[in-house]
C-alpha cells in the first residue's frame, strides 16, 4: 500500500533520505579507511565456568608498562564477550604469518578442512589465570580483566598483563580486508643525507630517517 504525500511532505521526506544516504556514506568511508590501517593479528581466548571461548582479534595494543597492560576491543555480539566478563581474565596470543587457517577459524569463517572456533586443532597452554594461550604464538600475554568501556556496538577490555612471552617467527599482519607479512622489519638502518644527496630548492632536515 502506498502513502500519498502532500508537496509539503515531499522536501521533508527528501532530506531525511539525503541523510540517511549521507550516514551510509560516511559509515563506508570509515570503514573503508579503517581496512587501510594495517593491524596484526591475535586469538584472545578465555576459560572457566563457561568452559573455552576465543575470538579473532585486530583491536589489541598496548597500554601502559607500568604497570602492563593491554586492550582488546570485542564486538557485543561475540560469544567471548560473556566468557571475560565472567572469568575476568583473557589470554592474547598475537599468531604467527603462516597461522592464517587459525585466524579463519576463530573469526568464525573456516576452510572446508576446519572448524569455527576450534581449539582441538592446535595446541594450547596457560600461564597464570588459565587462560588458554597458542603455544605456537609469536607472542603471548596473560591478563586480569581490570576495566571495560563499552561504546556503541564494542567494549573495550582493559586487561593487567601477569605473564608474557615470546617466540620466533614474523607476525601475521591484516589490512585492506587480507592477510600480509612482514619483511626486513624493521627496515635496515640507512646513512644519514649528504649534501650531495639533496636537491637545494627543496628545504630537508639532514638526520637519519
Amino acid at each position: 500500500m502506498s502513502a500519498d504525500w502532500s508537496d509539503d511532505q515531499r522536501p521533508i521526506l527528501a532530506a531525511v533520505a539525503s541523510e540517511e544516504g549521507s550516514v551510509v556514506e560516511e559509515r563506508q568511508a570509515f570503514l573503508d579507511a579503517m581496512s587501510r590501517a594495517a593491524t596484526g593479528v591475535t586469538v584472545v581466548a578465555s576459560d572457566g565456568e563457561l568452559g573455552r571461548r576465543g575470538q579473532t582479534v585486530s583491536a589489541m595494543c598496548s597500554v601502559s608498562a607500568d604497570p602492563p597492560s593491554l586492550l582488546v576491543c570485542l564486538n557485543r555480539k561475540s560469544q567471548l564477550v560473556r566468557a571475560i566478563e565472567t572469568h575476568l581474565v583473557f589470554g592474547v596470543s598475537v599468531l604467527r604469518a603462516d597461522q592464517k587457517r587459525i585466524a579463519d577459524s576463530f573469526a568464525g569463517r573456516p576452510s572446508s578442512r576446519d572448524k569455527p572456533y576450534d581449539f582441538e586443532r592446535v595446541r594450547w597452554e596457560t600461564a597464570v589465570t588459565g587462560s588458554p594461550l597458542l603455544a605456537s604464538a609469536v607472542a603471548k600475554f596473560d591478563c586480569r580483566l581490570i576495566d571495560a568501556h563499552t561504546i556503541g556496538t564494542h567494549t573495550i577490555y582493559i586487561g593487567e598483563v601477569v605473564a608474557a612471552s615470546t617466540a620466533k617467527g614474523k607476525p601475521l599482519v591484516y589490512a585492506s580486508r587480507g592477510y600480509g607479512e612482514l619483511f626486513a622489519f624493521p627496515r635496515p638502518q640507512t646513512a644519514p643525507l649528504t649534501a650531495a644527496d639533496i636537491d637545494p630548492r627543496i628545504p630537508v632536515d639532514l638526520g637519519e630517517f
